[in-house]
């Protein structure tokens, strides 16, 4: 029998919002070295063959993606990379493109070749063994997990507001903080820190805002209200 259970997630600027998702229960795991045994029982070949063979198929993927290839795999779906700026680059050319907005340059660079990087790999799934997954799903019998109620999750901002007390304490010792000081002092990735403190300085409770700009943009604390 499955189970699925219902998330709610909260907003990490607004408490007041959520947004809710179902997720499956897991049935299970299954091991690489079981599901070979279950693929050489169905097929009647040994273990160590299939264990071969895919060892192949997996050496072949990574020699022919990485020369740039788009692969299918027949049955299972189609493999190709997805590539991005480098952090560096990407958090120049948005200040550059901010610069631009303001008025103060009149255009961006554009990024070479040098800037780009290995970012993720894609997968297009097999429209057949979709098709059969949703056969095998449909034969099984689905319940909410702890009765009718479900599972309520809610995930929490202390993350968030850990990094926030750290930018506020950083701000108190050196009046203001670049992108790459708040990156190397929560452990964010460039791109992600600046997200994120881009965000956090259009909201009044964060205590932070913004001051110059282009490449001389930094954030520092927001005055209140008397100062």
């Amino acid at each position: 029998m499955l189970k699925y259970y219902k998330m709610e997630q909260r907003d990490s600027f607004d408490m007041h919002k959520t947004r809710t998702v179902y997720r499956l229960h897991p049935s299970g795991h299954y091991s690489g070295e079981k599901f070979i045994k279950m693929v050489a029982h169905r097929r009647g070949f040994s273990e160590s063959v299939i264990q071969g063979v895919l060892a192949d198929v997996a050496d072949e993927l990574a020699l022919l993606l990485g020369e740039g290839n788009t692969v299918c795999v027949p049955g299972i779906g189609t493999f190709s990379l997805g590539v991005r700026l480098k952090d560096e680059r990407r958090e120049q050319l948005a200040m550059e493109q901010d610069a631009v907005a303001e008025g103060t340059a009149r255009k961006a660079s554009e990024p070479n070749a040098r800037n780009i990087e290995l970012h993720h790999l894609n997968f297009r799934k097999d429209k057949e063994l979709f098709h059969d997954i949703q056969i095998h799903f449909g034969h099984q019998e689905l319940q909410r997990a702890d009765g009718k109620r479900g599972r309520r999750i809610t995930i929490d901002d202390t993350t968030q507001r850990q990094r926030l007390e750290r930018a506020h304490q950083f701000l108190r010792e050196h009046h203001y903080m670049h992108v790459s000081d708040y990156a190397k002092l929560t452990g964010l990735s460039r791109t992600s820190a600046q997200r994120e403190l881009r965000e956090l300085a259009t909201y009044q409770y964060s205590g932070i805002t913004i001051e110059g700009r282009g490449s001389h943009r930094v954030y520092v604390l927001r005055k209140q209200e008397g100062e």
